[in-house]
């Protein structure tokens, strides 16, 4: 069975948009689980308030288990689903995860732009910078375990196309 990719890292870095570039270039199929927990269980935003972020974290378990079972796919999680080990081991054993990483500055920067921090639940709050800034901090130990790619200046092309050069220099 070939492998999965996966792509994870804080949000706001190009998980998805550098996925579908990355499938497109190795000819594979892509998934967002984000997109698959909104398919099945509704908004995300609408999940953290009516039933709260645990809730929301069974719903991402339930299809992460769902997707790993796939075969050449890349996989873009949301940023806070390698939190849970159970996650990490499932998503390992279906395939390599990569770690997408930009600062709080232009995580900031991108979400204001495309208009999503009012979407993004754990940005739902006066200071988005500081928000961003701790919950990077916290997931910091978590995403170093992975290969990381830095996004910031680069297009989610130029990111794809770095990723499957270090995919095709082991082979």
């Amino acid at each position: 069975m070939v492998r999965n990719i996966v792509l994870t890292g804080f949000m706001g870095t190009g998980k998805s948009s550098v996925g579908k570039e990355l499938s497109l270039i190795r000819n594979i199929g892509f998934v967002d689980t984000d997109e698959e927990i909104i398919k099945k269980f509704g908004p995300i935003n609408k999940l953290f308030e009516n039933h709260g972020e645990e809730y929301f974290r069974q719903c991402e378990r339930e299809i992460i288990l769902q997707v790993a079972k796939r075969a050449k796919v890349v996989i873009a999680t949301g940023g806070g689903a390698v939190m849970d080990p159970n996650n990490i081991k499932v998503l390992e054993n279906s395939g390599e995860i990569f770690c997408l990483t930009a600062n709080p500055g232009e995580v900031v920067n991108r979400l204001t732009r495309s208009g999503d921090v009012g979407v993004r639940p754990l940005l739902d709050v006066e200071d988005p910078y500081d928000a961003i800034s701790k919950l990077l901090a916290i997931r910091e130990d978590v995403y170093k375990q992975f290969v990381e790619f830095d996004t910031v200046g680069k297009s989610p092309s130029e990111i794809a196309h770095d990723i499957n050069d270090f995919l095709n220099a082991r082979n």
